[in-house]
């Protein structure tokens, strides 16, 4: 259970992509409000085509780049997970990184919702509230439910991307560990002992993997 409350909506988070059609992003929505439909809306849809998932799990890839990318800001979240780093890549470095970062992204959350059990698990919100014209950042306040276990704590930041007039979440924080800092601890590492270049590399490896199970798959 640990593994799917760090996991299992972070795709909402930290990738990013335009795969939807122009007319089927909401724009200009309260936060509270979008997270909760996106979520929900996700959630229905792997219920819905459980069959098609079970025959292939390679489809969650299709699911998340449909249902939540257009949600999410990975340019703003892959330069924080960068931190200091970012000073010392070349644009063509950064670009490069985005890209493979999204798609390494894919493939692990893509593995996180194989744990997903549409019978055991929901979803519950906050109640929405008023944002004001000026407000440009919030965080919306999510739990986990499984019958007879604790409820996990999901607290999403979100953003105010003014360009495309949308909210769009870059981090979670599970029972108060940002994974976006933990995710910067871990990237920090490898360019440490691989370089930019060599964690490219390496990140690029593990996004062509296939999707298994989380327990069972490559993290």
């Amino acid at each position: 259970m640990k593994s799917l409350s760090a996991l299992l909506l972070t795709a909402l988070l930290v990738v990013t992509g335009t795969a939807q059609a122009e007319s089927d992003v909401v724009r200009g929505e309260n936060p509270y409000e979008l997270l909760q439909r996106v979520a929900n809306k996700t959630a229905e849809r792997i219920a819905n085509e459980r069959s098609k998932i079970n025959e292939d799990l390679d489809y969650l890839r299709t699911i998340i780049r449909e249902e939540l990318l257009p949600y999410v800001d990975a340019t703003y979240a892959a330069k924080r997970v960068l931190g200091r780093n970012l000073k010392d890549t070349t644009a063509e470095q950064r670009q490069e990184f985005y890209s493979v970062f999204r798609d390494y992204l894919i493939a692990t959350y893509g593995r996180a919702f194989t744990q997903y059990d549409e019978d055991k698990h929901h979803f519950e919100f906050e109640r929405a509230r008023e944002v004001e014209p000026e407000d440009r950042m919030v965080e919306v306040k999510t739990r986990l439910i499984e019958e007879g276990r604790p409820p996990i704590r999901l607290d999403f930041k979100m953003r105010y991307d003014e360009d495309e007039r949308l909210w769009k979440a870059y981090d979670l924080v599970v029972e108060g560990v940002s994974l976006l800092s933990s995710q910067s601890a871990e990237i920090s590492s490898v360019i440490r002992s691989r370089g930019i270049d060599g964690t490219i590399e390496l990140l690029r490896e593990k996004a062509k993997q296939p999707i298994q199970p989380y327990d069972e798959g490559q993290s």
